[in-house]
């Protein structure tokens, strides 16, 4: 039972087949991944505030230098000057001019149009930021305390004017009737009216800095959470599960920050443009396109923000009765939110198809490198080529794939006597060679504890061990042992199912056929212990193979089949190896399409061994040899 985790949808998955594996690995990319896109959001976070903190500060300073250069260039109209000239006049007690009242009647009126402007812009003209709320904030509570202290009346012009003043004002206007500019002191005059106007504009204005101050204040904890989880968790989180977990509370935490601080606002300022839902969409969008998170998980730190948003547009929908503003608001906030989730969907995908490409390319080459150092291992088990002198022992194998369960084991004992196992384990690949591995150790411990014992009882001890232990996995294998003596030239052997021997002796081809059924079959009552014995003529030549042999297919189908290597068999003049020949011929004949794993063994007894030259360790008579090569 493999060990239960959950995928990137949320669903529980087991990782002990190939799709677990395939989870667990993706599990462990999205959790490193995640790490880095963590980093990168807590900085994108902080040069966001950073940033746009200084371009509120500066573009309000701009704003206010603006407005103040406007208001310090412009200057008075013609009536306006007339107007004053007159007021001046009356005050002073001279006699009016024709067209004073009517000049003092449109000043009036062009006061009153400008007042009224002022005040509408004042009240429409909206808030575009936090900073300038915090500032207009500032500013209305510093006019409350500062303007009942600071309302005095006008400074009223000097009674000291006499008719000097009369003469000083009668040369304001020349011959043509055209007027002049006031004189210093009547710009003197006016300066002093205006003195408690501009201490409040100075109190008003510094109040905007004040409000500076405020906005550095409020983003503290901003960037006290953002460096949080940036340093302190991050760095102590490893599975994706914890970096979404954390993601999702830093989210809310700086969203809950902005929100209050912007709710506060909304409050205090009822015309200002402060928006929470569009900050809370930037929190979103941000994110989605930073973190790896399925659309899902990117609603968890959302949710919470937009009931809030809610309950509060439902309370300013109440006060206001703004019903059909807060309807229309809430049916569009699916389409504001549909890019960012249509992101997290697509942007994960993506993700999701190209670590899986890049998965199967690095699955195959590990699993290469590691096919490649289990051939070389599973290759270390077989025998080398054996020339005794009175024998000669050669064969080749090649695997369908890597590794296969095609298998060899030969070896010499004390008395000179030549003993090899054949084993062809049913299937082919990495399981059919696992199974190779363990056979391997089963026929050494074989060998050691039963050195004496015939082909018949080794292959009955072979069949009890993969019937216990291999059958139960559906794994069987066809297989053979023979001994052959060297001073006797007897051949002993036993045949659990494997295809026949083709023995070449003098011109004739005879076939060994099985003797016992398959291996792990049955059990050992019914494997029984049959063995079969014949003596070998000098030059005779048997050749072993696996049924990759006869069962190998041409492109259209065709098969190799027994018949084809019987015809190959007879020929009177056999090649120098046959193991050689045979695998070039089949695969020849396969053109590349192998299905199955092949092993041919070549064994050509050359002379019986003398008891003398096994005492003096002559060589064999070098006729011998002539002799069985010209048998072939």
């Amino acid at each position: 039972m493999g060990n239960p985790m959950t995928d990137p949808t949320g669903e529980p998955v087991e990782i002990s087949g190939e799709q677990g594996v395939f989870r667990a690995e993706y599990e462990r990319e999205l959790g490193q991944w995640l790490r880095r896109r963590l980093g990168m959001l807590c900085i994108a976070y902080a040069l966001f505030q950073v940033v746009s903190t200084t371009v509120l500060i500066l573009g309000s300073v701009w704003s206010a230098s603006a407005n103040e250069s406007a208001i310090s260039i412009a200057p008075p109209t013609p009536i306006e000057m007339r107007a004053e000239r007159a007021e001046q006049r009356a005050d002073a007690g001279l006699p009016p001019r024709p067209g004073d009242a009517a000049a003092i009647a449109a000043a009036d009126r062009i006061e009153q149009r400008q007042a009224q402007r002022d005040a509408r812009d004042s009240r429409d003209e909206p808030v575009v930021s936090t900073l300038d709320a915090l500032g207009t904030i500032a500013q209305r509570v510093v006019e409350k305390v500062v303007e009942p202290k600071t309302s005095a009346p006008r400074a009223e012009v000097s009674d000291t004017v006499t008719d000097g003043g009369d003469t000083q004002l009668a040369q304001d206007t020349n011959e043509s009737g055209a007027e002049t500019p006031p004189n210093i002191g009547t710009q003197l005059t006016r300066e002093i009216s205006r003195a408690p106007l501009q201490s409040i504009e100075t109190l008003a204005e510094t109040a905007t800095y004040v409000a500076w101050w405020i906005w550095v204040l409020a983003s503290l904890p901003f960037f006290a959470v953002v460096a949080y989880f940036g340093i302190y968790v991050r760095a102590r989180l490893y599975t994706r599960s914890e970096f979404v977990r954390a993601a999702t509370r830093m989210i809310l935490l700086i969203g809950f920050v902005s929100f209050a601080l912007e709710t506060t606002m909304m409050l205090l300022i009822t015309d200002t443009a402060v928006t929470p839902l569009l900050t809370i969409f930037f929190w979103h969008l941000t994110a989605s396109l930073f973190l790896p998170w399925t659309w899902r998980e990117s609603l968890k730190p959302i949710l919470p923000l937009l009931a809030c948003w809610l309950l509060l547009r439902l309370g300013l929908a109440v006060s206001n009765h703004e019903w059909i503003s807060l309807l229309f608001t809430v049916i569009a906030v699916p389409f504001l939110f549909a890019p960012a989730l249509f992101l997290c969907y697509a942007r994960l995908r993506w993700h999701r198809n190209r670590f899986k490409s890049g998965f199967v390319g690095r699955r195959f080459l590990a699993m290469r490198r590691e096919f490649m150092q289990a051939r070389a291992v599973h290759e270390s088990l077989f025998p080398k080529p054996l020339d005794a002198g009175w024998m000669r022992f050669d064969f080749g194998y090649r695997p369908a794939a890597d590794i296969g369960g095609d298998f060899i084991h030969a070896w010499m004992d004390d008395q000179e006597r030549f003993h090899l196992m054949l084993l062809d384990v049913t299937g082919h690949g990495l399981a059919s060679a696992m199974t190779v591995a363990r056979i391997h150790g089963e026929i050494e411990r074989l060998r050691d504890e039963h050195p004496e014992e015939g082909p018949a009882r080794l292959l009955a001890r072979l069949n009890r061990y993969f019937h216990r232990l291999l059958a139960r996995h559906q794994l069987y294998a066809t297989g053979l042992i023979l001994t052959l003596d060297s001073r006797s030239g007897e051949l002993r052997y036993a045949s659990a199912g494997h295809p026949p021997i083709f023995l070449r002796s003098r011109g004739k081809l005879r076939e060994l056929e099985s003797t016992t059924f398959l291996l792990g079959a049955v059990d050992s009552e019914t494997f029984g212990q049959e063995e079969a014995s014949l003596l070998l003529n000098e030059g005779d030549t048997m050749v072993l193979l696996t049924d990759g042999a006869y069962d190998a297919k041409s492109p259209r189908g065709e098969r190799f089949g027994l018949d084809r290597l019987r015809e190959l068999m007879r020929r009177p003049t056999g090649p120098t190896s046959w193991p050689t020949y045979l695998m070039r011929l089949i695969e020849t004949f396969e053109a590349g399409m192998t299905e199955d794993d092949l092993l041919i063994a070549e064994i050509v007894f050359l002379s019986r061994r003398s008891v003398f030259s096994g005492i003096t360790g002559d060589a064999p008579p070098s006729n011998s040899l002539i002799y069985a090569q010209s048998a072939l």
